[in-house]
């Protein structure tokens, strides 16, 4: 049971639904589903600042919902362009644990 829920927060299924959450936030331009996806973003976020190949900025994993609060923090006070460009490194940190995951083989099971 431990490892499901293990898996459910810190694996695929919490990255896949915060990404969605974030995308959606920004999308509707609603900056509750930005703040919803940051708290989400935390047990994974600070899992991933020890994983090697991707903490090439080490500092930076840890600080993934930071990026999403503030990409909140601008689309509340509509000014949706810096909510984007906030929430970008959020993105590109999800694309490159998902190129990391393909690239080793993991499966996830």
């Amino acid at each position: 049971m431990i490892n499901f829920v293990l898996w459910l927060f810190l694996g695929w299924p919490a990255i896949l639904l915060t990404f969605v959450l974030a995308t959606f936030g920004l999308l509707r331009r609603d900056f509750r589903f930005l703040v919803a996806g940051a708290f989400l973003a935390f047990p994974f976020s600070l899992a991933l600042s020890g994983f090697p190949s991707v903490s090439f900025p080490a500092f930076c994993n840890s600080f993934l919902p930071l990026f999403l609060f503030g990409s909140g923090f601008f689309m509340s006070r509509d000014r949706e362009m810096l909510a984007w460009v906030t929430a970008i490194p959020f993105f590109l940190a999800v694309l490159l644990v998902w190129f990391a995951a393909q690239a080793s083989g993991a499966t996830g099971v």
